[in-house]
């Protein structure tokens, strides 16, 4: 999908994954301190913002947790938690994706 996007600009890609991880990263912390401060808002705007940077780079498994995760943001605390683990094990999925991309790179 990305390739389509952008072309063989390897640099441009590197550039783009480098900052989609960093995104995510920054973000899923926003995402434990809304859960922790039980701030459904901050909730919202965490999955909002995940959403659309995964799958403007083709993770649109990941973008579908975080439409659910947004679809969600009012739900109980517990659910919240399973919602937030489903969403740091298919990060962790991306992110050993993009690695190996970026080595080869």
């Amino acid at each position: 999908f990305l390739k389509n996007v952008i072309g063989d600009d390897k640099n441009f890609e590197k550039e783009l994954f480098e900052i989609f991880i960093d995104n995510v990263k920054y973000n899923i912390s926003k995402l434990e301190n809304a859960h922790l401060e039980a701030d459904c808002n901050g909730w919202y705007m965490a999955s909002h913002a995940l959403k659309g940077s995964s799958a403007s780079i083709g993770a649109f498994e990941f973008a579908k947790i975080l439409e659910f995760s947004q679809k969600n943001s009012d739900n109980d605390l517990e659910s919240k938690a399973k919602i937030l683990e489903n969403i740091k094990q298919e990060f962790s999925l991306i992110e050993k994706f993009i690695n190996n991309r970026l080595a080869i790179l």
